[in-house]
């Protein structure tokens, strides 16, 4: 167990370091306890001739000459003890030949433990150009040559004992300076960072390593960040540190870069206001300050009106010129304190902090309301837009930030629907609003919000008392109203672009949860996905379907898809194209809800559907004679015409005879399995799954 701490602790080391020894000019490398590279730079490569591979731990010794292993093993356990020396050696490269070299070894020592050797090599057959003087010791060699800084200090003392030259790029001071000003180090601390990085250097004094950033003013008045790793070495008698090594590295420009990846994480790339994460760490922070200060904080959430329209008619590039005048109008509307956040689309959310009255809210949201309406030119046209502002407040309407936006929320969809363009959130507005409208403008958050999932519902196979396949079914569970019936959410999706969006979600996410289950070796059966008339007649449909099998390696006949009636006969030509193109991918179609629609089952014969669904009114309604007769009619016309025929909605054991004995062995329905969560799906194939199986004992052959 020991062992496997150190190595862990040594992978840890090499995934710090690794930049660092990456960019090293001279060959380096990390050797654990048991003298295997762990790592080598590429400069240990080119000089030795052997190209390191993932996994490929090459012993040490076995690239030394025959004479130099005894010498050179005294060396490296004398180096475990905590010694830090260099030696002459001899290397054996690839080709054969002999390498002189010199090699600086230094233990790596984390929380008082050896875990490994770094090694610096230095060919003696080849000048490099970089050291001057010639009669420089390696040691020296190696400080002036590498573009990061090793410091040796007294541990008790914190004097230095050597420094590299390099200290003088990274801080403008000279080696001698740093050698003479004991002090000097923390002096260039930058206050803020002053705090921590002292910590950081008691840990060490304990005998612990440590890592830490911090910024500094070099002598030039230029502020840098720093990584400074220091490792103590611990003395054998009294079990303390009595020096301390340390590798620094400028590390300013990654800083920067990780100051911009920051900022483009927290902010709206077209206007370069805040985003949703932002907003909700500053509201958080307003909120603590409130409480603590007795302070109100405010949330006004904006929505233009009609800017659907300015999208449609001038192009989306006008639309992000609006948004981008209106962004800026919204600055010179509030203090500097304040935060305006881009939701996304036409949404803004302003924060105002340290309210003293709830009527400061109330102005706020009028002189927004006032700048938004001021004329906008367009291609040499004036444009004129109105806002509908909800307004929440802390602590009147809540104590936590996601409720006073969503309250906020609530209000700005009453102000758009009443028309009254500034609304406060009032106790019990959610139940007032139109269920309708609040739907639809949460649906189009829902994805991206996690708030959709799908369930599946089996399709069997009596005879074979199996599963052959799942119905992916949608599902829709907001946190605040709770779950949505799928009829009620679907068909406000079906009125909008939504739909779109919502079947291309169903689409991938079917396909990688089908692949998951692929990988699980679960019997082999297919997951089949409702298709709305809008997608199907996409021109980008079947692309959309051949990138989500190609993406998760799925096979076609693993992919069913279900259109209605209605769906087939929307566009007959157009839908009749994409089904023979789906199939001749290896994807098959079902018809679903066959029969609803009458005078369309003449048109059944122009479309190659391998299987067709009864709908599961046909099936409710069995106990009446000529609903029987019906059934037993779209059965025999599926079977006649080449057809897999399932029936759905069978919910009952009498239903379920009586499809077994006009020869519809395929069902799917509540007396089998209601709709089932993902989790539970693979109980469905479990041999020992008692109660699915217990459903076919009534079958009537």
């Amino acid at each position: 167990m020991r062992n496997e701490i150190k190595k862990s602790d040594l992978n840890s080391f090499i995934k710090v370091c690794k930049p660092l020894l990456s960019g090293v000019p001279y060959p380096c490398y990390v050797m654990d306890l048991e003298g295997s590279i762990v790592y080598s730079n590429e400069a240990v490569q080119e000089l030795t001739g052997y190209k390191r591979h993932r996994n490929d731990h090459r012993n040490f010794v076995s690239v030394l000459e025959e004479e130099e292993i005894d010498r050179t093993i005294r060396h490296i356990n004398a180096v475990l003890k905590g010694e830090r020396l260099s030696f002459q050696t001899k290397l054996r490269h690839r080709n054969g030949h002999k390498l002189a070299v010199d090699i600086l070894s230094i233990p790596i020592e984390v929380d008082g433990m050896i875990l490994g050797i770094c090694g610096y090599i230095t060919d003696v057959n080849h000048e490099n150009p970089l050291i001057s003087p010639p009669m420089r010791s390696n040691w020296d060699n190696i400080f002036t040559s590498i573009e990061i800084c090793l410091w040796s200090l007294d541990a008790k003392t914190m004097e230095t004992i050597t420094i590299s030259p390099v200290c003088e790029t990274i801080f403008g001071y000279h080696e001698e300076e740093f050698l003479r000003e004991p002090g000097l180090w923390e002096a260039l601390i930058l206050p803020d960072d002053k705090k921590g990085a002292c910590k950081h250097m008691e840990l060490a004094r304990k005998g612990k390593s440590s890592l830490h950033e911090y910024r500094i003013v070099t002598k030039s008045g230029e502020q840098k960040w720093m990584s400074d790793f220091i490792v103590p070495i611990i003395s054998d008698y009294s079990y303390e540190p009595f020096r301390m090594d340390r590798i620094i590295v400028d590390i300013t420009k990654r800083k920067k870069a990780e100051e911009k990846l920051t900022y483009l994480a927290f902010h709206d790339s077209l206007t370069g206001l805040p985003n949703r994460r932002k907003l909700d760490h500053e509201l958080q922070k307003a909120l603590t300050e409130a409480k603590e200060n007795q302070k109100l904080v405010g949330v006004l959430f904006l929505d233009l009106d009609r800017f659907k329209y300015i999208n449609d008619s001038l192009g989306h590039k006008m639309g992000d010129k609006v948004l981008q005048v209106i962004a800026e109008r919204l600055r010179g509307s509030v203090r500097n304190d304040d935060v305006i956040s881009r939701q996304g689309g036409d949404e803004f959310v302003i924060l105002l902090k340290n309210l003293a009255t709830k009527e400061a809210l109330q102005e706020t949201a009028a002189r927004i309301n006032g700048v938004i309406a001021k004329p906008i030119m367009l291609l040499g046209n004036e444009y004129v837009l109105s806002a509908s502002i909800g307004m929440s407040i802390f602590p009147d309407h809540g104590y936590d930030a996601e409720g006073l936006v969503q309250k906020a929320d609530h209000a700005m969809y009453l102000a758009k629907e009443s028309g009254v363009g500034i609304q406060p959130y009032e106790t019990g507005m959610t139940t007032s609003l139109s269920r309708k409208l609040l739907l639809e403008q949460y649906l189009h958050k829902a994805i991206e919000k996690n708030e959709l999932y799908l369930d599946y519902q089996p399709i069997v196979d009596v005879y074979g008392k199996q599963v052959i396949g799942l119905e992916a079914l949608l599902r829709w569970k907001h946190p605040v109203l709770g779950a949505i019936p799928p009829g009620e959410f679907i068909q406000i999706a079906e009125e909008s672009d939504l739909i779109i969006k919502l079947g291309n979600w169903v689409l991938e996410t079917a396909c990688k949860q089908r692949k998951q289950w692929l990988d699980m070796n679960l019997p082999p059966f297919y997951v089949s996905i409702n298709v709305p008339a809008r997608q199907i007649n996409l021109e980008s449909f079947l692309d959309s379907v051949k990138d989500a099998l190609e993406r998760y390696q799925l096979p076609p006949n693993l992919l069913k898809i279900e259109i209605t009636e209605r769906t087939a006969m929307t566009n007959v030509q157009k839908t009749l194209n994409t089904i023979k193109e789906l199939q001749d991918i290896g994807v098959d179609l079902i018809l679903d809800d066959f029969g609803v629609g009458y005078s369309s089952i003449s048109y059944l014969v122009q479309y190659p559907f391998n299987t067709i669904k009864i709908d599961k009114s046909f099936i409710e309604g069995l106990n009446n004679k000529n609903q029987r007769s019906i059934c037993r009619t779209l059965v025999a016309m599926g079977k006649n015409l080449g057809m897999n025929v399932v029936a759905e909605g069978v919910e009952e054991i009498e239903q379920y005879q009586f499809l077994c004995s006009i020869g519809c062995h395929n069902m799917q329905g509540y007396y089998f399995s209601r709709p089932t969560s993902v989790e539970l799906i693979k109980t469905l194939f479990n041999q020992e799954q008692e109660e699915l199986q217990g459903k076919f004992q009534y079958l009537l052959v």
